[in-house]
């Protein structure tokens, strides 16, 4: 058994990094949804966001559901099953599933809020690129989270990538701005 020390991200899990307003993040999270084929994991930080952005993704037009503590066990267990099974293509969690969800073939995680705690990071990216896999996970962070940025990349020793805000889809009248 090989243990990774503590901080350590997988290294087959492509990280990238936008910084986007609150008001444009729902508008970025369709367009990365839009462009990405295969099952997305979504972290947002609260309850309350979780199903603002699971109503925001049903109206976007994708299969979604949302793990949370506000769901009994049942409730969870039916969102991860039909999330394992493909009928579900979306999957909007909180940090309770950021060390408890094993499914393989997650193609990407997207961090729509960065974790209050920079060690839920790790946990959070790593439920991409399992079993040897590769995988791909996208943090949204506000302008004003420049500090938190550096504390994840601190822990992980390495710098979060960049990448330029693609150009988004106009503010759809049917989805809510999610603010989180």
């Amino acid at each position: 058994i090989e243990v990774a020390p503590s901080g350590t991200a997988a290294k087959n899990v492509e990280q990238e990094l936008f910084i986007v307003s609150k008001d444009a993040k729902s508008q970025l999270l369709d367009k990365v949804l839009s462009d990405t084929t295969g099952t997305v994991l979504v972290f947002s930080r609260t309850k309350h966001g979780a199903k603002k952005i699971t109503m925001s993704v049903r109206a976007m037009g994708h299969t979604v559901a949302e793990i949370h503590s506000n769901k009994s066990l049942a409730q969870r267990k039916l969102a991860m099953a039909g999330f394992k099974s493909g009928r579900f293509r979306v999957l909007v969690a909180t940090d309770i599933a950021s060390r408890g969800i094993d499914v393989n073939d997650i193609a990407l995680v997207i961090n729509y809020d960065l974790p209050d705690n920079s060690e839920d990071y790790v946990h959070r990216i790593g439920r991409t690129g399992r079993a040897g896999g590769v995988g791909h996970a996208i943090s949204f962070a506000t302008p004003d989270q420049k500090n938190d940025i550096r504390v994840i990349e601190r822990l992980i020793r390495a710098t979060l990538p960049l990448s330029k805000l693609p150009e988004l889809p106009p503010a759809r009248a049917s989805l809510p701005n999610v603010h989180t």
